[in-house]
């Protein structure tokens, strides 16, 4: 009983464990994604404001990434206009560019640098956001910069998978070439007439034990002196 009862405490811990690493993980992730607060009608009637005058979304070519907009409503039902600036238009395209908000919306936003972009900018653009059907207008910049870590983490990768490289070609041993074993007729017929007198010679035996047993020495003898010829004539 006892040692049921340890074992199923020692799993609620390993659950509670497990629960608690996904939850600081999800935490993690979440405080990890890039997002752009928007604070519409805080100040006064469509009024809107930005967390981040300058967004900032670290990106390396020939990847892709996202961000949120979190739009956050302190008065009265809204329509919400968005619209990219030129600089980015090819490179962020928003899910939505228009939005109905009464309390609290989101928006979710695409950011893609093709492999054709290697050696150009990453560039400065705007996203423009409007309401009050376009009678309040703000915005505020994108920036596509280098993503560091993820280039240190790569050269991290490269050097570790040199080295392996370099430790796998020290230990390495070489195995020795086998060589296969030719028979040359010589030898070939050797064996066969070895093989000969050996199926001779057991028949000899044979003979001798059944003539034995007969009591015909005559016999034995012509059988023996037959073998014997034959032998030595197919040995020569």
């Amino acid at each position: 009983m006892s040692d049921t009862l340890s074992r199923m405490a020692s799993q609620i811990c390993c659950l509670l464990t497990c629960a608690n690493e996904w939850t600081t993980e999800t935490r993690t992730a979440i405080h990890d994604m890039i997002q752009q607060r928007i604070y519409l009608s805080r100040r006064a009637e469509n009024s809107i404001e930005f967390e981040h005058e300058v967004l900032k979304i670290p990106l390396n070519v020939g990847e892709e990434t996202s961000f949120e907009i979190r739009i956050i409503n302190y008065g009265e039902p809204s329509h919400l206009h968005f619209s990219l600036g030129e600089e980015i238009a090819d490179r962020v395209m928003l899910l939505q560019d228009k939005v109905y908000v009464i309390d609290e919306e989101k928006i979710a936003a695409i950011v893609r640098l093709p492999k054709s972009y290697a050696g150009v900018e990453s560039g400065l653009g705007e996203i423009s956001v409007s309401t009050g059907y376009g009678a309040v207008k703000e915005s505020f910049m994108v920036e596509i910069v280098p993503e560091q870590g993820n280039n240190k983490k790569k050269k991290e990768r490269v050097e570790k998978h040199v080295v392996n490289q370099e430790v796998k070609a020290k230990v390495k041993v070489k195995e020795p070439k086998r060589e296969l074993k030719v028979v040359t007729p010589q030898k070939e017929k050797l064996i066969h007439h070895l093989l000969v007198t050996l199926v001779s010679t057991a028949l000899f035996l044979f003979s001798f034990s059944i003539v034995n047993l007969s009591f015909h020495p005559f016999i034995f003898a012509i059988i023996a002196s037959t073998l014997f010829l034959l032998i030595v004539i197919y040995n020569l």
